[in-house]
């Protein structure tokens, strides 16, 4: 989200075991080439639409209202392979916000913050924000994600900021995304193997529902342990074909919306988060459903 507002927030051997991996692994196989149409359920992506039209325009009830009663909002993470950062205990209530921009915005006047890219699954919301400040300089852009329920909104999970970024940080992430999203529905195990790093880690929500991302999938322990795997998985073609609805990136960071066709099961969407280096993956969290 936007920069004063983050500033604030505080895998035995043998087939049986290769069966339970494939279908740990079906939940993240990645997007395709060709997007589709978006989802069209947008009433959390107006929620935040409200929020930062808000906070860009220094209407502290305005930007209270967009929050549920209570609410809690994480800062950066600390470590490299997290997407929670340290809890604010600051900003947790609609009145505790209210003060603080109160105060924040007679120090600093309100800065118009941009939403250059969206996406939603059900009660989950991931943005890219560009900031602009006063001074005229490049704006700084945030990557962050949003559940929003009923009364408004519940979370937010500030996950990366680049300062100055410019229209194309991210795309080489997406790209990587992109290319493995081919590899996989075309069923080559080799290619697909190649864009992840040989410790690449995998995460997935059912394994931790209290947390943003879940928690660590079981996964083959290295690059040729993975190759073996994927191999077999792909030996009678991919399990699923996945197209790319949407997605949003920054840096080495890519949120992508996922429909998945095939596998004997209905079509289905899923929410994944990617964070790519230097051509590899490095993780990917499930996040949604």
């Amino acid at each position: 989200m936007a920069a004063g507002r983050g500033n604030a927030a505080g895998r035995g051997a043998g087939g049986a075991a290769v069966s339970r991996l494939a279908l740990a692994c079906l939940g993240v196989l990645l997007a395709a080439l060709t997007p589709v149409a978006a989802a069209a359920d947008r009433r959390a992506e107006t929620v935040v639409l409200k929020d930062f039209a808000a906070l860009g325009s220094g209407d502290v009830d305005g930007l209270a209202a967009q929050f549920a009663p209570q609410f809690e909002m994480y800062g950066l993470p600390a470590e490299p392979l997290a997407l929670e950062g340290k809890l604010s205990t600051r900003m947790r209530t609609r009145e505790e916000l209210r003060a603080f921009f109160r105060t924040a915005f007679l120090d600093q006047p309100p800065a118009p913050h941009r939403v250059e890219q969206m996406l939603s699954l059900g009660d989950l919301v991931v943005v890219r924000v560009a900031t602009h400040l006063p001074d005229g300089t490049p704006p700084d852009h945030a990557f962050t994600a949003f559940r929003v329920g009923t009364d408004g909104i519940e979370r937010i999970w500030h996950i990366a900021r680049e300062a100055d970024a410019g229209p194309q940080s991210g795309q080489d992430a997406l790209e990587v995304v992109r290319r493995l999203g081919e590899a996989n529905n075309r069923g080559d195990a080799e290619a697909f193997v190649a864009l992840y790093h040989p410790q690449a880690k995998h995460f997935h929500a059912r394994h931790a529902r209290d947390r943003f991302g879940g928690a660590e999938s079981a996964t083959p322990p290295d690059a040729d342990a993975r190759l073996r795997y994927y191999r077999e998985l792909y030996a009678r073609g991919a399990p699923a074909q996945v197209s790319l609805i949407d997605s949003v990136a920054l840096g080495e960071w890519v949120a992508a919306l996922e429909r998945y066709r095939g596998g004997g099961r209905p079509e289905r969407e899923h929410l994944s988060l990617y964070r790519v280096r230097d051509g590899a993956i490095l993780a990917e969290w499930h996040v949604a459903p």
